[in-house]
């Protein structure tokens, strides 16, 4: 969650907002969000070229580290839709979304992860969400913050309001993100 943070904050600040206002523009947009990732295979270190962390090859990891830590969620490996199915859910119920409301969607490559299988996993979570009657409107599917070679992905959900999907779509253009 810290690159659409920084967004949201850098475009508060670029607004003219004084500090107080941009802490507070982004404790609220902190507290309205969560991520959880999935690993499939483990990342390298990137000194010595070992793995972090192994895999079955039928297995799967929900709630791993950024970095392959394990978080005891190792699993039978499940299709995109399930694992979709899956993680959307817990996110869902950790922040309480409910019908009608509108929120971010971000799916994060770890690093060997296509960007076709995370258009596969964005298809089925837009499909649970406009079930639910909830609005996407704001999302980001592509390589954030990649892990050495790391396979699996990460998953981003927040409540969002107008004030904040605004923030989200004001153009920026630094040397790690570009948004027009």
């Amino acid at each position: 969650g810290c690159v659409p943070l920084y967004k949201i904050a850098g475009a508060a600040a670029a607004e003219g907002k004084d500090l107080d206002e941009v802490a507070d523009i982004a404790q609220k947009f902190a507290d309205q969000m969560a991520t959880i990732a999935v690993g499939v295979r483990g990342a390298t270190h990137p000194a010595t070229g070992k793995l972090l962390s192994e895999f079955g090859e039928d297995d799967m990891e929900i709630g791993m580290g950024q970095h392959g830590e394990e978080g005891g969620g190792r699993q039978k490996l499940r299709s995109a839709d399930e694992t979709a199915e899956l993680m959307l859910n817990a996110l869902i119920r950790d922040l309480g979304i409910r019908s009608g409301e509108k929120v971010m969607l971000i799916l994060d490559g770890t690093g060997a992860t296509t960007l076709m299988e995370l258009f596969i996993i964005y298809r089925k979570c837009a499909e649970i969400l406009q079930n639910r009657n909830v609005e996407i409107v704001a999302d980001h599917i592509g390589e954030l913050l990649t892990v050495q070679e790391a396979a699996g992905f990460q998953m981003f959900l927040a409540r969002m309001d107008d004030d904040l999907t605004d923030l989200w779509n004001a153009g920026c253009n630094t040397a790690y993100f570009k948004k027009i």
